[in-house]
């Protein structure tokens, strides 16, 4: 694009021309151009300014949206995260409450069963020694 504008300075900055009719001799040594070739350079010289200025922003636009496509991608990867480490910690925190509910049948269990087995003792020691 620089390069372009760099060519289109140089060439519009020292034009050394001269209107010739038909059957003049020309002023100079060098090419003579018709209007109608003037018009074309000047034509397809625009043209590729444009062309350039269409692909850079084809090639901007293609970039921004791959990289919103990865962001968005990104983003709800991160959200998904976010959900399922949430469900595992409301199963954790659901399976230490079922932990302490058995917890506490579990010791109640065990004291029950440490008190039956010394009620059922001392009942033998004391039949035992009744006789």
């Amino acid at each position: 694009m620089f390069l372009l504008a760099l060519i289109g300075t140089l060439w519009a900055a020292d034009v050394d021309y001269t209107n010739v009719n038909e059957g003049d001799p020309a002023p100079f040594t060098g090419k003579l151009l018709t209007s109608n070739a003037l018009a074309q350079i000047i034509a397809t010289h625009e043209k590729e300014i444009m062309k350039s200025d269409l692909d850079s922003e084809f090639e901007l636009q293609k970039k921004t949206d791959e990289l919103n496509l990865k962001y968005d991608i990104y983003s709800i990867k991160c959200e998904a995260n976010i959900e399922m480490y949430k469900q595992m910690i409301a199963l954790r925190d659901e399976e230490i409450q079922l932990q302490l509910r058995k917890d506490w049948i579990q010791r109640l269990a065990f004291y029950g069963g440490f008190a039956i087995g010394t009620a059922t003792t001392i009942g033998i020691v004391y039949s035992v020694n009744q006789n």
